[in-house]
């Protein structure tokens, strides 16, 4: 969807939607379309929280299949904004939707009878080592949005060390100030998301980071990590509320908070992590927690109220067993609600302590206030607007933190805040911006030049050459002396000369791109990607020169034509069809693309082996207005429904054409239900495998030998070991289990390789996986990749590559093996006339890249033509069907493909 469609199609909404604004008093000045689209977003916020599918989706054992319909339902009778309830939905729908059963029940991955199983990169394993593609990202970008940190920190001894830690991709380590980045969490590959990383200040070698998979500890500055006794089986993780602390006077003692299945705890270690102690649990949310630099008996938390909304700060004394509630300058169980909470100590004093505190209340509604403690947390001052008598409030003069722009939405999912290890007044907060304080939180301002005093100036400022502004969502925060680094839902940001100027983009290096979209072109390595948190990125190096931001936000499917790859199929905010400049950056064609794509993205479209402008794709749309099997002959310009799926309220998750026949093309229909056509979907019957094979789980990937039609398999969905992947060698009149060597991890992806001796290659959530015609187990498929989602599979077969899209970027392998070449005619069209004579034929074969090509055209002009992609004219054939014929040679032999009266020509 274009920006344009996009403002007209909000000013539609708020029509339809204007009576809300009677129950909501703002200020006069929020009168542009802009300021209605986020009055209208605010309040619709609200009403998403008390809806039944956002209550469902925050109980304690949501159905899938039961959220997702009451989420339908809900949105066709009341307006859609992308609210962060709307994008926790998202979230939900791509953790549940792999590890489901038939009926929708989540999978726990604790639960599954393998999880104790210890992972072992010494497992014999084929191919070799994985290559993660394009860590330098920005060189090219127009906006700033790679991947995100949740956590950053600077090295105590060393300022030009920095350690940062990302939602999927585990640990990054810069020597010098992040000019060059190193993956270092290589040794613990089941770690993904990093909420916060500490040095030792007693011994800067001495690091310690909380992660899904628990604390891990490094005794070399960050080089190398490895866990400590307090730690999970993968799959099995944490939750995302994992806060760390040690005191300056031992490297040793080392305080960790867990949030598991609504529970939150509190660990201490006396010995360096080798044994954990839990000394205090609740079932309210703890925001943060902190521990007094200079006595590691004291630690501070920031825990919800048990009888208000309020968030309170707990102190102890006696390391986390019992806690008192501080009522002293900070009110303890206020009646006005906070969304989160956040606290900041130093080692430049012992005995202060922050709170920063705010509510997402949308516009004049935001509050936020910032409390010092210089006594050790028995006494708190408010230093913004002392005399202001409630503790939150709303401030937007030219000195407050909420002035120009700097607002506070979605603050459970962004919030950082710390203080100086070198000044006990100089602190940082960021939740959509960034500000600086050197009064102790009385004054803020975005820089110390006072050259940027608006949020246009700090939106327009360079933060590198490729991009203005500093990326929004921001998690973490380190300062110590003049280096002020920040990690947010772009990357990685620095300042060097202590905030006089903003800070400077630092991203490039980092593969930390959490790919909810990924597609590329079938020779020539033309790529597009849909970030998660951030665009829909374009590749293409004779153009654009690297990767370009295009459209969208928190984007998600993105589908190359694999022939005529100008044209690309994406859903970043709408669904859009992009025929993409050749040109510049921005002269971009976008249309509506005509179905929707639907939130579950990782299926992508699937295109016809000899016609590429015919594609099939599934239409349930952003709310599931529809449930059907669609199709186009014409390069998306119409759409006709090949199968509909309403009565059963079922999607059609994946769908595969035969390459060996055209004829034959097969859906997987959730939950466990195959369909079969041998028309091209004009008509269809049911193949499903028996339930005794099934076991109760759902379906999901599928792929089809391109030797025999009647040849395929699907992937079983979930955290399991009961049957992974079923195979049919008889179109599906029996099938049986092809499992064996896989495991328990759920599958995310699946490939065949043309050509081959159906090689299948086969994406989990941790590696993947091999196997051909005549093993007997599949087995492991190369080196070097740590735990993600692999949720995307494509062969450059002239490059003999086997690229993966990934949680944590772009990963490429050779292919096991290469065969002799396999032809394989693609045109644009196969019916002429008289007024549209041209044929632009491409080559579509399993060859090299520096295979020859022999094309011969009955009827055509040329006759015969050696080009990897000529263009016929049937302007003076005969009314009639005419042949192609295509061969191919490459160093390893020959190959020829006839298509029998594949051209029809009507010149009457």
């Amino acid at each position: 969807m274009n920006k344009v469609f996009k403002k007209k199609l909000i000013v539609l909404i708020l029509i339809f939607s204007g009576f809300l604004f009677s129950f909501i008093s703002y200020e006069t000045s929020f009168t542009d379309d802009l300021s209605k689209e986020k009055v209208a977003k605010e309040f619709w916020s609200k009403k998403y929280k008390s809806s039944s599918w956002y209550l469902g989706m925050k109980s304690t054992t949501p159905n899938f299949y039961e959220v997702r319909d009451e989420f339908n339902y809900y949105f066709k009778n009341n307006p859609y904004f992308v609210t962060q309830e709307v994008k926790q939905y998202r979230r939900f729908a791509h953790q549940y939707f792999p590890n489901i059963d038939a009926k929708g029940n989540y999978i726990d991955p604790s639960t599954s009878k393998s999880s104790a199983k210890e992972l072992t990169s010494n497992d014999s394993f084929v191919g070799n080592a994985w290559n993660q593609l394009f860590l330098k990202w920005n060189t090219t970008q127009s906006n700033g949005g790679t991947g995100v940190l949740r956590s950053i920190r600077i090295d105590p001894s060393n300022t030009s060390n920095v350690l940062a830690g990302a939602a999927t991709a585990g640990i990054w380590h810069t020597t010098d100030r992040g000019e060059n980045w190193s993956f270092v969490s290589g040794g613990i590959p089941e770690v993904e998301w990093v909420n916060e990383i500490i040095y030792s200040r007693k011994d800067s070698k001495v690091v310690y980071a909380s992660t899904n998979m628990g604390v891990v500890k490094s005794i070399d500055g960050g080089k190398n990590w490895t866990y400590t006794a307090l730690k999970k089986n993968f799959p099995d993780t944490f939750g995302s509320l994992l806060w760390l602390d040690l005191p300056r006077v031992s490297s040793d003692i080392v305080y960790a908070t867990t949030e598991e299945k609504g529970k939150y705890k509190i660990f201490k270690s006396t010995d360096g992590g080798k044994s954990w102690t839990e000394n205090y649990q609740t079932n309210k949310r703890i925001w943060d927690m902190r521990v007094k630099p200079d006595d590691s008996n004291v630690i501070y938390i920031l825990e919800e109220s048990s009888t208000t909304d309020w968030i309170n700060f707990k102190k102890s004394t006696n390391s986390g067993v019992t806690f008192s509630t501080g009522n002293n300058g900070y009110p303890a169980d206020y009646k006005t609600k906070a969304h989160r909470a956040r606290l900041a100590t130093t080692a430049a004093n012992n005995n202060v302590v922050y709170i920063a505190i705010g509510f997402n209340g949308g516009g004049t509604n935001d509050k936020i206030s910032f409390f010092k403690s210089v006594d050790a947390g028995r006494g708190f001052v408010k230093k913004s607007n002392p005399k202001n008598e409630e503790p939150l409030f709303n401030a937007m003069e030219a000195t407050d933190f909420l002035s120009e722009t700097c607002h506070l939405a979605q603050l459970t999912w962004n919030f950082a805040f710390t203080v100086s290890e070198t000044d006990e007044n100089f602190i940082a907060c960021a939740a959509n911006k960034i500000k600086i304080s050197i009064d102790g939180g009385a004054t803020w301002t975005f820089d110390r030049s006072g050259k940027i005093k608006t949020g246009k100036e700090y939106d327009r400022y360079a933060s590198n050459d490729a991009h203005t502004g500093v990326h929004g969502d921001h998690h973490g925060l380190s300062v110590i002396g003049n280096h002020i680094w920040n990690a947010n839902d772009g990357g990685a940001y620095y300042s060097g000369d202590g905030g006089y100027t903003v800070v400077k983009d630092k991203t490039d290096g980092l593969g930390i791109m959490e790919l909810w979209g990924y597609s590329q072109s079938f020779k020539n390595d033309i790529m597009a990607v849909g970030l998660n948190h951030n665009q829909i990125c374009f590749r293409d190096d004779k153009v654009y020169g690297g990767w370009i931001g295009v459209n969208g936000a928190d984007a998600m499917a993105t589908n190359i034509n694999p022939i005529d790859d100008q044209y690309m199929y994406n859903h970043p905010w709408g669904h859009e069809r992009v025929k993409r400049s050749l040109s510049d950056k921005k002269s971009h064609h976008f249309q509506e693309l005509g179905i929707q794509l639907g939130y579950i993205t990782l299926d992508n479209l699937e295109y016809h082996p000899n016609q590429y402008y015919t594609i099939y794709g599934s239409d349930y749309g952003d709310r599931n207005k529809t449930y059907q099997l669609s199709k186009t002959t014409n390069n998306a310009t119409s759409w006709e429904v090949m199968k509909e799926f309403i009565t059963e309220k079922a999607n059609a998750v994946a769908v595969k054409v035969s390459f060996a026949n055209p004829n034959y093309v097969y859906a997987v229909v959730e939950p466990n239900r195959i369909i079969k056509s041998k028309d091209e979907g004009r008509t269809w019957t049911d193949v499903n495998p028996p339930a005794s094979l099934l076991k109760g789980f759902a379906l999901w990937r599928l792929a089809v030998s391109d030797k025999n039609p009647n040849h395929l398999w699907v992937s079983v969905k979930a955290n399991q070991e009961v049957v992974k992947v079923i195979q049919s060698k008889d179109g599906g009149l029996t099938w049986n289990d092809y499992s064996e060597g896989l495991p328990q991890y759920a599958i995310y992806s699946m490939i065949y390789q043309r050509g081959s001796d159906d090689v299948l290659y086969l994406g989990t959530r941790f590696g993947i996986y091999y196997r051909k015609a005549g093993m007997s187990k599949w087995v492991p498929f190369g080196s070097g990749m740590p735990a993600s989602n692999t949720s995307f599979m494509f062969i450059n077969y002239a490059k003999g590559k086997l690229r993966v899209g990934t949680s944590r970027g772009l990963w490429e392998n050779d292919l096991v093996e290469l065969t002799a070449p396999k032809a394989n005619i693609s045109a644009d069209k196969k019916r002429v006339s008289k007024d549209d004579p041209m044929v632009q034929f491409a080559d579509y074969s399993v060859a090299d890249k520096n295979a020859t090509f022999l094309w011969e055209f009955a009827g055509g002009i040329p006759a015969k033509s050696k080009a990897e992609r000529p263009i016929v004219s049937y302007g003076k054939a005969r009314k009639g069907n005419y042949n192609v014929k295509l061969t191919v040679t490459d160093s390893r032999g020959t190959s020829t493909q006839t298509l029998k009266s594949f051209i029809t020509v009507n010149n009457e």
